[in-house]
């Protein structure tokens, strides 16, 4: 079940990561925190990958230079219809980035078909006058991941205690999801226990103000 903060509207490693840990200086936790950056350059796929979707996007004349490869799939499809044909079909699923950030939602597809580009899926960033310089340290930040935890996850907050938090600083649209909204990016932070996918938090910089959290259980009726 998602659990959304009704501050805001909610929306909807490897050798390339930098990452320092330390104890944090102030705050009633004081446990370790993770300050994570993943740079653009550093794409979640091969080499060889990377190297084709490079060419994909230089023939085909689309910028590349703020997008940072997530997943590649390369199949032959077969139509169904008339005339009847077969085409190689590539679909790049790619997140964006801003001022060298990453935008947290804004992964984007762009699909083609024999290596001509065919479609788009999600809207391309304007991008953002904000600085790069967060308000928040990671210690803060892990102050309020904790204080979520409490509120939604009680049972859960002995064991978050005893483990590191790793926390990123980006940038959040909070239109995002909403038909027609124009983009509104904010100073942001995503927050998660190291090396596991949940639970994780979104806080706006500026005021530490909850975004949006997810602790993975999903009900179904």
């Amino acid at each position: 079940m998602i659990r959304l903060s009704t501050l805001l509207p909610a929306a909807l490693a490897s050798s390339f990561l930098l990452v320092s840990c330390a104890k944090q200086e102030a705050g009633p936790d004081k446990g370790c925190s993770e300050l994570l950056a993943v740079p653009v350059s550093a794409h979640g796929l091969s080499s060889a990958e990377v190297a084709t979707i490079n060419g994909l996007f230089v023939r085909n004349r689309l910028d590349s230079r703020n997008l940072r490869y997530v997943r590649y799939v390369r199949e032959s499809v077969q139509t169904y219809f008339p005339p009847y044909a077969s085409f190689d079909s590539q679909v790049v699923t790619v997140e964006q980035y801003t001022n060298g950030l990453r935008i947290f939602t804004s992964q984007t597809i762009f699909a083609f078909k024999n290596g001509s580009f065919n479609f788009q899926n999600g809207q391309l960033s304007s991008g953002t006058s904000l600085s790069t310089s967060p308000m928040l340290s990671a210690g803060q930040v892990r102050d309020l991941f904790q204080a979520t935890i409490t509120e939604f996850d009680a049972d859960r907050l002995k064991e978050v205690q005893r483990q590191c938090v790793s926390a990123e600083f980006g940038y959040y649209n909070l239109n995002a999801g909403i038909s027609y909204a124009p983009e509104k990016l904010v100073k942001a932070w995503r927050v998660s226990l190291k090396n596991q996918e949940y639970p994780f938090a979104y806080y706006q910089d500026e005021a530490g103000q909850l975004i949006y959290y997810d602790n993975g259980i999903r009900t179904f009726r």
